[in-house]
C-alpha cells in the first residue's frame, strides 16, 4: 500500500485527469474523469467555495452529522480499464467503529481532499498503470477529445486496450531513454478554476443541459470570465 498525494487536475490530449502521485516514486497515475468530477476536486485544491454545495460537499455534511469522518481512501484495483477504490469511515455509531465502502476513485478523492484524509494506492495498481507525466501529452486518439470522459465513449474492453496502448506503445517501450533527453518535454498544462468552469459549460451545452449550463455561466460571470 503506497501513500500518495493528489495536488493537480490536468487537461491532457485524452481529457481531464486527476494526477495521483505515490510518495517516493517517480511516476504518476492519471485517472481520467469527467468535468464535474474534476471541478469537485479542483475547487477544494484551489480553496474555492462553490455558491451551492456539490455532491461531495453534501456527503461530507452527512458523514459529519453522523459523527463520523473519512479516515483514508484506498485505490485498490484496476481492471477492465477501470480504477476501483474504497472509502474508509470511522465513527462511534458505525458497526465496530468503522466501515469501508466501494467508490469511484473520483468520488473517493473528492471526499479525501475535503476531510484531509490520506490516500493510498495498491502496489499492483501502481505497477500496472503508472507512467511518466510527459507520456500524457504524447498520447493521441481520435476517439478521445478534450473535455470528454473516456468512460462515456469507450466500452470496458476498449478502455483496457486504450490504457495498455498508453503504457506500452506511448510509455516506456517507445520512449526508452526519456530520462536522458537534453531538452525536457513540456509538461501537461494544469487547469485553473476558470478553465474548469469553461470546459464544464461547453460540456453542458453539448448535452443540451441548459439548467446546468446556466448555473455554470453564473459562476463564470461571478469570476469575471463569462463570454457573451
Amino acid at each position: 500500500m503506497l501513500p500518495a498525494t493528489v495536488n493537480e487536475i490536468a487537461i491532457t490530449p485524452m481529457g481531464y485527469a486527476v494526477i495521483v502521485k505515490p510518495e517516493q516514486r517517480e511516476k504518476i497515475i492519471p485517472i481520467f474523469i469527467g468535468p464535474s468530477e474534476a471541478y469537485a476536486i479542483s475547487s477544494v485544491l484551489q480553496k474555492e467555495k462553490p455558491e451551492r454545495p456539490l455532491t461531495a460537499d453534501l456527503l461530507r455534511t452527512v458523514i459529519e452529522e453522523l459523527q463520523a469522518k473519512v479516515s483514508k481512501v484506498f485505490i485498490n484495483d484496476f481492471h477492465g480499464g477501470t480504477f476501483y477504490a474504497r472509502v474508509f469511515l470511522v465513527g462511534n455509531f458505525l458497526k465496530n467503529g468503522m466501515r469501508d465502502l466501494d467508490a469511484r476513485p473520483s468520488d473517493a478523492i473528492a471526499l479525501a481532499v475535503r476531510f484531509n484524509a490520506p490516500i493510498y494506492v495498491a502496489e499492483h495498481v501502481y505497477d500496472r498503470t503508472a507512467i511518466h507525466i510527459n507520456t500524457l501529452r504524447d498520447a493521441t486518439g481520435e476517439a478521445l477529445r478534450t473535455g470528454e470522459n473516456p468512460d462515456e465513449i469507450l466500452t470496458a474492453e476498449e478502455q483496457e486496450e486504450f490504457f495498455e496502448t498508453i503504457l506500452d506503445e506511448l510509455g516506456e517501450k517507445k520512449r526508452g531513454t526519456e530520462e536522458s533527453q537534453e531538452n525536457p518535454v513540456e509538461k501537461v498544462r494544469f487547469l485553473s478554476r476558470r478553465e474548469v468552469l469553461q470546459q464544464m459549460l461547453k460540456a453542458a451545452l453539448g448535452k443540451e443541459n441548459y439548467e446546468e449550463a446556466a448555473r455554470i455561466r453564473d459562476e463564470l460571470r461571478a469570476e469575471g470570465g463569462a463570454e457573451e
